[in-house]
């Protein structure tokens, strides 16, 4: 099923059944507003409000909408919901087709999203050197700031969306502007904030509301964020973690969300490009994805090598065999911290890490380079990771993302 196929079904789901699917998806807001799900038993109030289009019900006034409610025993809330659900329906005709993913940074104000943004689009735009003068200039987000990145093979539009009181109103108040057709989210929690976990969590709450009822199901990524280096050692904090974690936990599995919960601090950004690698990897075809790690695994046993892991030049985890979690992300984070002297040099060097060593390889593609990194308990890492791969790997590199 295209893009477009599963845009278009997403649609139809707010109309009741039998409808014929539209050439021209403009052609949808002319569609009589009883074709609207569940408004076509409440012909008296669709007559009062002398409303006959999808559209026109998308452009009525609200709150007179309401008041003419009252009189036929409908509730504000389902006016409210027939309302966005018109306005979905009208804005669908600028659908162009694009194929990009649409990621969220949610979180009440001064949580760090915008850092969280700056340290990303800076990631991906190769501007370095400018990190540390804006997160100095950084300035609270005013409304919602868009920014678009190529990362590995995926369109990503970046959105962030201020988070002071007055705009988390105009969200909540107008969802189909802002959070339809999203893929993911990454709500942040500052764990700095102790006074204000119960106003984030309540704002998590309400979020979560307004995707289930737009039928969206978006893979939230959650980060415990702030947490800088110097706070790992005090207890408090893993307690605040625990705590939080279990309350994130208990909301996003009520509602049957996937999501995954991490800590991060920019001041560490790896915790940040190791969270967000694995968030791009939910836009892969996930049986590709499998199969490049049954590939890895077969390769590292062949190869007598513990731990092995495959990035792009983007930072991207493309699949991995390794022996637990921590273990991972310390290889990635091996891995990225060099990624820029690789990609340049190319150097295949050794380096000793505790008992281990750390090793990474160019592997060259057809249409773009990759990088095999292991780490292993002897020096011969760099000989081992030399035996050829990239056969077996390439066609299905090639279809990783949809």
């Amino acid at each position: 099923m295209t893009e477009r196929e599963k845009f278009i079904d997403k649609i139809m789901s707010f109309l009741k059944e039998g409808i014929e699917r539209p050439k021209k998806l403009k052609e949808l807001k002319k569609l009589p507003v009883e074709y609207i799900k569940d408004i076509e038993e409440h012909k008296d109030f669709i007559e009062a409000s002398k409303l006959n289009t999808i559209a026109d019900l998308a452009s009525a006034n609200l709150d007179k909408l309401k008041s003419i409610a009252e009189e036929y025993d409908i509730t504000p809330t389902k006016i409210e919901e027939w309302h966005t659900v018109a306005k979905i329906i009208t804005r669908a005709g600028k659908y162009r087709g694009e194929v990009s993913r649409k990621v969220m940074l949610l979180g009440i104000d001064n949580a760090g999203k915008t850092a969280i943004t700056k340290t990303l689009t800076i990631k991906y735009r190769g501007n370095l050197q400018a990190f540390g003068q804006i997160l100095k200039d950084l300035l609270p987000t005013k409304g919602a700031v868009q920014d678009q990145l190529r990362v590995s093979n995926v369109n990503i539009i970046l959105w962030d969306l201020g988070g002071q009181k007055l705009y988390r109103k105009i969200y909540l108040r107008e969802p189909e502007r802002f959070f339809f057709d999203t893929s993911a989210v990454i709500y942040v929690i500052d764990i700095q904030d102790e006074e204000r976990f119960d106003e984030s969590l309540d704002y998590l709450e309400k979020i979560v509301k307004i995707f289930h009822f737009l039928k969206e199901s978006p893979y939230f990524l959650v980060l415990m964020h702030k947490y800088d280096p110097e706070l790992e050692l005090e207890p408090k904090y893993k307690v605040f973690i625990e705590d939080l974690s279990k309350k994130v936990s208990k909301i996003l599995k009520e509602a049957e969300i996937e999501f995954e919960i991490q800590t991060s601090s920019v001041y560490k950004d790896i915790t940040v490009f190791n969270s967000f690698s694995n968030l791009v990897r939910r836009f892969a075809d996930l049986d590709v994805a499998n199969t490049i790690n049954t590939i890895l695994a077969s390769h590292a046993k062949q190869i007598n090598v513990d731990n092995i892991i495959l990035v792009d030049n983007s930072g991207i985890k493309l699949g991995e065999a390794v022996q637990n979690p921590e273990i991972g992300k310390l290889l990635y984070g091996l891995t990225v911290t060099n990624l820029e002297e690789l990609i340049i040099r190319g150097l295949d060097q050794v380096f000793p890490i505790d008992d281990k060593y750390f090793c990474a390889t160019i592997l060259p593609l057809v249409e773009k380079n990759v990088i095999l990194a292991g780490l292993h308990s002897d020096a011969s890492i760099r000989d081992k990771l030399k035996i050829p791969i990239t056969r077996d790997l390439e066609p299905w590199l090639e279809n990783l993302v949809q």
